[in-house]
């Protein structure tokens, strides 16, 4: 019950929830956040370049956010306040080439599991006719959180443009649909 307003029946806690018509369930923001890409100096096939990236971040005592990887290269976010960066950098410059970006914010959707490129493909929709690029993506093998990374210029608006599509439209287009309408977005994709 809400102390506040008695008479309002409240919220139902359950163990389960009927996500069959819910594309998305929550979108929350971060801002301060800068972005670093860290691409290997050796070969295709490295072994242990994962490790000793990780193990550089833990020696420094820097703590990470979202990643996304590949054999030979990671992009992963840190807080824009975060210390010990330049030690990180110092040390994955003898065996990587590290680039750091700043001004980028986090945009991350709480999505239907089984429904998840069709979020995608309106996130990407909805943020190309916005004219808003993202930087980075990542999601978990779980795929209910997918993050976006973005410049925090964009933040409000990408947050503004998918929140109307999600929820105040509540448009949700059928699987397998081709056009996704999100009518206060202008997409029509």
């Amino acid at each position: 019950k809400n102390s506040y307003n008695p008479t309002h029946p409240g919220t139902v806690i359950s163990r389960t929830r009927d996500m069959s018509e819910s594309l998305v369930t929550a979108i929350t923001t971060k801002k301060g956040v800068r972005v670093v890409d860290i691409v290997s100096t050796r070969m295709l096939g490295q072994y242990g370049f994962l490790s000793k990236v990780f193990s550089t971040f833990e020696r420094n005592k820097v703590s990470v956010d979202v990643v996304a990887t590949s054999e030979v290269s990671v992009s992963l976010t840190l807080d824009e306040n975060e210390t010990g960066v330049q030690g990180v950098i110092d040390e994955l410059s003898e065996v990587a080439a590290v680039t750091l970006k700043n001004g980028k914010a986090i945009l991350s959707l709480v999505a239907n599991i089984h429904r998840s490129s069709e979020v995608l493909g309106i996130v990407f929709s909805v943020l190309s006719a916005e004219g808003i690029s993202v930087d980075m993506l990542s999601q978990g093998a779980s795929k209910v959180n997918i993050g976006l990374v973005l410049n925090a210029d964009d933040l409000e608006r990408a947050t503004q443009a998918l929140h109307r599509c999600f929820f105040e439209e509540k448009h949700v287009p059928a699987m397998g649909d081709a056009v996704f309408e999100c009518a206060g977005t202008g997409v029509d994709a």
